[in-house]
């Protein structure tokens, strides 16, 4: 994760069943935050508020007439979130989510 206004960060989570049992930034432990747990489920309501701020760019910063522009990739097999950016027209405040690394164990 990296962006104009969030600390750039490798995150490490391990998930069983919906449960997020690990969580590492930057390989220090961390606890979840509610509603932030990066497990994939968490992605998606990340997802989801960000489609809600889309379409309100003030509240992103956008100054009056700018817009928000969010782009993502899915999986195409199984759907899974791949990469997320989204920019704010006229304002410093970028976000970009990669998922370089994806395993369903066993």
């Amino acid at each position: 994760m990296s962006g104009d206004r969030v600390e750039t960060g490798r995150f490490e989570v391990t998930v069983q069943g919906s449960e997020v049992i690990s969580l590492r930034r930057n390989g220090k432990v961390i606890l979840p935050g509610r509603g932030q747990d990066y497990s994939m489920d968490g992605l998606f309501r990340m997802l989801v508020q960000e489609v809600d701020l889309v379409q309100k760019p003030t509240l992103l910063g956008a100054p009056e007439g700018y817009s928000v522009y969010a782009m993502a990739r899915f999986d195409p097999e199984i759907g899974r979130l791949m990469r997320y950016r989204r920019t704010v027209g006229g304002a410093k405040n970028s976000v970009e989510i990669n998922v370089v690394e994806f395993e369903v164990l066993k």
